[in-house]
């Protein structure tokens, strides 16, 4: 790997959202202080804290709006951002971005991650919209990130497969990521929710997704990986991604996470 990389890979730690979303045990909101301190401690490029979702929907992050504020009062968030890492939060649509904003005022969170899924089934299980209004709310969202200066970390979801559909048509992927990077996104994720991409499929689809945002390093750098280990192919997935110059992997501690809204999806490389 050491001679595969010209340049540091950067890990997104996404524990404390997608790790635990999908968790019966909903862990007190001390408890997710003490997380996310101890991951400051290993020196991820950033940390995703929560999500500004209906609490309904997903009760484990019912606290995220106390839970950016608490990290925000702490000293380790103030030195974890003198070592230059950053603080994120999902937002699945415009209402969610202005609890986000509302809360950046405080000082936590700092970063702006957007979804919108492949596949129709999955989309209207997840935000109950088309794909294609899915994404005119995502780029509402990312157009108030960039009025605030705010960096955007934007995710094709289901790009590999899905739980509904099966077989991902790879133009809807590729329209998703040239969309995203239209709208200046920071960071665009290629994300196998289900678990289920293998070591060619990567190829074509991160190969092209780098085409599609202009083909050059800039490119190459700007493209992540998100991968679940239900197959037990992470590693392998994200090692061809390495290689074609993919520098942004997100993990989870102990392989924990999964989706609410994708059946059979298990947990994150690790």
């Amino acid at each position: 790997i050491r001679r595969l990389s010209s340049s540091s890979v950067r890990v997104h730690e996404v524990t404390p959202r997608d790790g635990l979303q999908n968790e019966t045990s909903v862990l007190t909101l001390d408890d997710k202080l003490s997380l996310c301190q101890l991951l400051t401690e290993s020196n991820p490029a950033s940390i995703e804290l929560t999500s500004f979702v209906r609490p309904d929907r997903v009760p484990a992050l019912r606290d995220a709006k106390d839970l950016c504020h608490q990290v925000a009062d702490q000293e380790w968030h103030q030195d974890a951002l003198k070592r230059g890492i950053r603080f994120a939060a999902l937002v699945p649509n415009v209402r969610g971005m202005e609890n986000f904003l509302l809360a950046a005022e405080m000082g936590c969170p700092d970063t702006v991650v957007v979804i919108t899924s492949c596949t129709e089934e999955h989309s209207k299980a997840n935000v109950g919209m088309s794909i294609k209004d899915a994404l005119k709310m995502t780029c509402e969202v990312i157009q108030m990130a960039n009025d605030e200066g705010i960096r955007v970390q934007a995710y094709a979801s289901m790009a590999f497969g899905c739980p509904f559909e099966g077989e991902v048509d790879p133009n809807v992927v590729f329209d998703i990521v040239s969309t995203y990077g239209d709208m200046g996104a920071d960071v665009i994720g290629l994300a196998d929710t289900l678990g289920v991409a293998y070591p060619e499929q990567v190829r074509f689809l991160v190969g092209e997704s780098i085409r599609v945002l202009g083909g050059d390093s800039e490119a190459k750098e700007k493209l992540s990986l998100h991968m679940h280990d239900t197959s037990g192919t992470a590693q392998s997935t994200c090692y061809e991604g390495l290689r074609l110059g993919v520098r942004q992997f997100d993990s989870a501690v102990g392989g924990c996470g999964g989706c609410n809204f994708a059946p059979g999806a298990k947990g994150n490389l690790s």
